[in-house]
């Protein structure tokens, strides 16, 4: 699971649990609370991260390591009324099981991908192809272009359609495609 960086950065800041605790906004909080925090003693919470990077002048990030074999146990579910509750959700694995990846910064809307979100698309193989109909997928074409599109067949043997995924887009018809990767992963910073 995600281990909390607290401890580590208030010291490289030279600062006490104390001086932290005072610099907490809204409204400070005690040392005890805060070395409760570093511990583990206490849910390190979504709130308590953005109380902590604010006193410390880090990002919030900065505050998270994810372990090292990249698995991050589930341990909360968010319901309708919006709700987080406790719960064992099972394990999201943020490496990467793609052999082939290749990683995409969109810099504009686009249909449903938004300026700043990171696709992690996964290259299929020759006879795999038509799996990725439907499909938001990077492709290339025998003279090196490149694009990302929705998948569909074309109106001949071997050729591939691609389809804008925003209105005012350009569709591509009847295209020899020399790779095909579907979009497996999708990255957003929700700070953005």
């Amino acid at each position: 699971m995600i281990h909390a960086r607290i401890r580590e950065i208030r010291k490289a800041k030279g600062m006490t649990l104390q001086q932290v605790a005072e610099r907490v906004r809204p409204q400070a909080t005690t040392a005890q609370t805060i070395g409760r925090l570093e511990t583990g003693a206490r849910a390190l919470t979504l709130d308590w991260v953005d109380k902590i990077a604010v006193a410390l002048q880090v990002d919030p990030a900065d505050l998270l390591a994810l372990p090292d074999d990249g698995d991050l146990l589930v341990n909360a579910n968010v319901g309708a009324d919006g709700r987080v509750r406790e719960s064992q959700e099972g394990v999201v694995a943020l490496r990467l099981f793609a052999h082939s990846p290749i990683a995409l910064r969109v810099s504009v809307n686009l249909g449903q991908y938004r300026d700043g979100d990171t696709v992690v698309c996964e290259t299929v193989g020759e006879g795999d192809a038509d799996a990725a109909l439907g499909l938001d997928c990077y492709a290339e074409d025998g003279d090196g272009n490149r694009y990302f599109a929705k998948l569909a067949p074309g109106s001949r043997a071997g050729c591939y359609s691609l389809l804008p995924l925003s209105p005012g887009g350009v569709l591509h018809q009847d295209m020899a495609l020399t790779r095909i990767a579907p979009a497996v992963t999708l990255i957003r910073e929700l700070s953005r």
